[in-house]
């Protein structure tokens, strides 16, 4: 069933919350820069476009928005975030747990920055915690927490990273899948 208002050019955006500080955000993320992009469950992109002060230069944002103009760099990410994700969920991980956000992170970045995982725990709570904010001691339970909640919950964190690190450089071909 074809939408008529979207095909006349009526389309209404509502967002419905509590708080009026994220709606004061989203509207001035909106003015800002025409557009919100947001990923949905699949990895599909949906934009958001802002025609409210030109409707001419919000057309041309839509169009400079394609999705085919991914550059390889951009493929590559894209692929190396799927495959950490995937590998996480594999393995029973929340993905609303900040523990497991830290695991990403510090699982991604060495895979986009080709550099080895590090060697002890506390150089992945040093340099993660200060990105979120976080000391290393709640670092450090939020990863074991995380690590806990898992299907890798009798390992002990450097174990359960170094499993899943192997598990992501077969997925990107890195190893051999028989080793």
């Amino acid at each position: 069933m074809e939408n008529t208002a979207i095909r006349r050019g009526k389309v209404e955006m509502s967002v419905v919350c509590s708080d009026l500080s994220l709606l004061e955000n989203i509207n001035s993320l909106l003015n800002d820069n025409g557009f919100i992009s947001v990923e949905d469950e699949q990895g599909i992109m949906h934009y958001i476009v802002d025609g409210r002060r030109n409707r001419k230069e919000a057309a041309g944002k839509v169009t400079s928005l394609s999705p085919n103009k991914k550059t390889a760099q951009g493929k590559e990410e894209a692929y190396i975030d799927m495959c950490v994700k995937s590998v996480l969920r594999e393995y029973g991980f929340d993905m609303s747990l900040i523990g497991t956000v830290l695991l990403y992170r510090v699982l991604f970045d060495s895979y986009i920055k080709g550099i080895p995982l590090p060697t002890t725990m506390k150089s992945i709570y040093c340099d993660t915690g200060k990105e979120y904010g976080l000391s290393i001691e709640q670092c450090e339970r939020d990863v074991r927490y995380s690590i806990s909640k898992s299907a890798l919950k009798d390992m002990r964190s450097r174990s359960a990273l170094r499993c899943m690190g192997t598990r992501i450089e077969r997925r990107l071909g890195y190893r051999d899948p028989l080793e």
